[in-house]
């Protein structure tokens, strides 16, 4: 008769694991990492509005070719999140199974450059750092640093990327965070709606340095709340992380640190099907579907650029996750102006950036650096 052994769940065991794994890990500190293949390499009008359309930004700037002929740019533009389309801007660390949860801390990009229809595009990824710490809970935590550069056709600097991947102990089925799925009554809905049908946009009205002062705050956008629906937009915007059927089950082999099992099937899947499927939510820690840290990012793009208008341009975007979205979550974003130096013909204005759920909770922060023009007509 056959014995079956169990691994070794001990604490001592898990720690092992993780030592392995931080060794591994930090070794590719410096190198090259591909994690995923390009998805969006020529920027056509259907590609830009395929992930316009995920992450709900109908800026007509990226959908309206007679608008955009006449603004600035003379053509349609992509969305300045569209490079995580390109390719995404995180890193798991070493390929293989270890009991870690994977938690997306924080995004921040630099762009040089527009992202123009027909550009094409060409990126690569490099693990920069890997750091860790303890939870007050005592958790582990490692950090994994990586850094995300995107060139056009002529090999010019787009835009850089820096991403933070944290990886946490999983202790068992406890939850790291928890709190129900909220159920909205008709007087909570009744501003959601009317914040969600009074969005607007600068557009052609030429918004300049002299428009601005510190302290001044910009119109807020509401985004949710958060269906499932929303999360599969948001990852077909961004390509496919993981292939169907045969082919996804030789991509789990391929790549056990980004792999989870189904709690009930107890079959190997893609982390990423995390964020549509209730039963891997939980078996990750969360009490259902969750958003991502790059979701999170583009979902508050369009703060920055709906309010900066055709003329202007986004620089900087950091945004810091203080903690998940999960489903069914609306979020109140917000942004102050807090410094306008005079630079390149114009000003660049930094706003510091929030966004509150709607139990009243700070669940992220960050700041954006744009450029406006000193004030010249608009075209």
């Amino acid at each position: 008769m056959s014995t079956v052994v169990s691994p070794d769940t001990s604490a001592d065991a898990v720690d092992a694991q993780i030592d392995e794994f931080v060794a591994r890990s930090r070794a590719l500190t410096g190198q090259e990492v591909r994690e995923r293949s390009p998805w969006n390499t020529v920027v056509t009008a259907d590609a830009i509005r395929h992930f316009a359309y995920g992450i709900s930004d109908d800026n007509p700037l990226w959908l309206d070719p007679d608008h955009a002929a006449r603004s600035p740019y003379g053509r349609l533009v992509a969305p300045p999140a569209f490079l995580t389309s390109v390719l995404y801007p995180i890193l798991h660390g070493a390929p293989m199974a270890v009991p870690l949860s994977s938690l997306i801390g924080g995004i921040e990009y630099r762009w040089f450059r527009p992202i123009l229809e027909d550009d094409v595009l060409r990126a690569a990824s490099k693990q920069t750092d890997l750091n860790e710490k303890k939870s007050g809970s005592g958790r582990r935590l490692i950090f994994i640093i990586g850094e995300t550069t995107y060139w056009n056709q002529r090999d010019e600097e787009v835009a850089n990327a820096t991403g933070t991947m944290i990886r946490a102990t999983q202790v068992g089925t406890e939850l790291l965070f928890d709190r129900p799925i909220y159920r909205y009554s008709e007087q909570e809905i009744e501003p959601i709606a009317e914040a969600i049908n009074s969005e607007t946009r600068t557009g052609r009205r030429l918004l300049t340095g002299r428009d601005v002062e510190v302290g001044q705050e910009i119109p807020q956008i509401v985004r949710g709340p958060l269906t499932i629906g929303d999360m599969v937009c948001w990852q077909a915007a961004i390509g496919p992380s993981y292939r169907a059927g045969a082919l996804g089950y030789r991509d789990c082999l391929k790549a056990p640190h980004t792999t989870v099992k189904n709690p009930v099937l107890g079959w190997p899947v893609k982390y990423s099907q995390q964020h549509e499927d209730v039963h891997l939510a939980a078996q990750r820690g969360m009490p259902g579907p969750f958003d991502n840290g790059v979701m999170r990012f583009a979902w508050v793009s369009p703060l920055v650029t709906n309010w900066m208008g055709d003329s202007g341009f986004l620089r900087r975007l950091y945004v810091r996750i203080a903690a998940p979205a999960i489903y069914g979550d609306t979020i109140w974003y917000r942004g102050t102006v807090t410094a306008k130096t005079d630079a390149d013909g114009g000003a660049v204005v930094t706003l510091a950036i929030t966004g509150t759920n709607q139990v009243g909770a700070s669940i992220t922060t960050g700041e954006a650096e744009v450029w406006l023009p000193s004030g010249a007509t608009a075209a």
